[in-house]
């Protein structure tokens, strides 16, 4: 089995299909691992998205990099739990993120609204 690209996901697959047992599978990276789309959102391991799926999937991998990878590799993964910030400029995307405050609450984030008279004071 192939896996093609070193970044988040890629690792991710190897990772899982080893945890089940597969032991023929290899990665090919064209570069150096994480180097690519990965490592430009690096620690952007977001609570909410679009998709019910995507919530799912990062939190899977919260867990895992917060919980899990060291106690089985005895290496601390560099997880830093933090919070985010979204940034509207423009109506469109102000109610695409109301939209996500409505999944907010499932997975036991407290959104806020910061008006931009507010954002400015802040910044």
């Amino acid at each position: 089995m192939v896996i093609i690209g070193g970044g988040s996901v890629g690792a991710s697959t190897l990772y899982h299909l080893t945890k089940l047992g597969v032991n023929n599978a290899v990665l090919l990276e064209r570069d150096q691992l994480t180097s690519g789309t990965t490592w430009h959102s690096a620690g952007l391991v977001w609570r909410l998205r679009p998709s019910d799926v995507e919530v799912e999937l990062l939190a899977h991998t919260r867990e895992l990099a917060r919980d899990v990878l060291d106690k089985e590799t005895g290496l601390w993964a560099g997880w830093n739990e933090n919070g985010g910030l979204f940034i509207a400029n423009n109506k469109e995307r102000l109610d695409e993120y109301k939209r996500l405050m409505t999944v907010s609450y499932l997975v036991l984030v407290v959104p806020t609204i910061f008006t931009s008279w507010i954002m400015s004071r802040l910044l």
